[in-house]
């Protein structure tokens, strides 16, 4: 839902004393999630900490312009006709981890840490290391919320993981919250007009398709292939009944001013 101007982004990184060429691209290494990366090539006889780089972008740019991979190159791959050869740029692999790994010490800091692992796809995750750093970005971090909100039954606001984006000081927020703060409300019974309260998922879904209507990146599509005969008709009746015994499956989104 976000704007994003590369060029803002390069001429930001090209502001850093240490940083004699920079490249940032939109990559989609894995289907369905789009992140940012930067390339950079540091002046010579200078060198570029990647955590340092990041830091000195925050201070910039909002959080969701800074890219969630820093690679520094000796140089970068040119065309042809001189210009530098975006396809042939690295795609980033593995994750930034701290440089000192520390392992979880709770059963807080463990539950958080296996999120971490579960929505970044990484093998290992120690209780310093930045959720951003690991590759995070904002739809990366809407689903990582959802997550803790249901494991530890906590309302848990998304800017409080830009502000505390370490499994050790995001477990010492969650800490400080009430269990079942705010209850999710119940959805046995409908309102005398009918209608029932969204659910805290549902909220989030029906805001993110606010800020980009049409968004299909919750759509997950299947194909299935069927050998031999097929009855079309007992078919179509097999999804009236599905439909007809699943409420999500038939619910849909109405605005309503109380």
């Amino acid at each position: 839902g976000f704007r994003i101007e590369l060029g803002e982004i390069e001429s930001c990184l090209l502001g850093h004393p240490a940083v004699h060429a920079a490249v940032v691209l939109a990559r989609e290494d894995v289907p369905g999630d789009k992140r940012l990366v930067a390339y950079l090539v540091p002046e010579e006889g200078q060198s570029l900490d990647t955590t340092e780089v990041r830091s000195f972008l925050k201070q910039h740019l909002p959080e969701y312009m800074v890219p969630s991979a820093v690679l520094v190159l000796e140089s970068l791959p040119l065309n042809t006709n001189g210009k530098v050869d975006r396809k042939a740029l690295p795609a980033p692999q593995g994750t930034a981890l701290a440089s000192t790994y520390v392992a979880p010490r709770t059963p807080a800091e463990e539950q958080l840490a296996a999120l971490f692992m579960q929505v970044l796809r990484v093998e290992r995750v120690g209780i310093h290391d930045d959720f951003f750093a690991l590759g995070g970005h904002s739809l990366l971090a809407t689903q990582f919320v959802s997550r803790v909100r249901a494991t530890f039954r906590v309302e848990l606001p998304l800017r409080t993981l830009f502000e505390a984006p370490t499994v050790a000081t995001l477990a010492e927020r969650i800490q400080g919250l009430t269990p079942n703060l705010h209850p999710q409300p119940p959805r046995t019974q409908a309102r005398a007009d009918g209608l029932r309260p969204v659910s805290f998922a549902q909220q989030r879904l029906w805001l993110l398709d606010q800020l980009q209507p049409g968004d299909a990146s919750y759509n997950i599509p299947t194909a299935l292939q069927l050998s031999g005969h097929v009855d079309v008709e007992a078919l179509r009746r097999a999804f009236e009944s599905l439909v007809q015994r699943h409420e999500a499956l038939r619910t849909t989104f109405h605005e309503h001013q109380d």
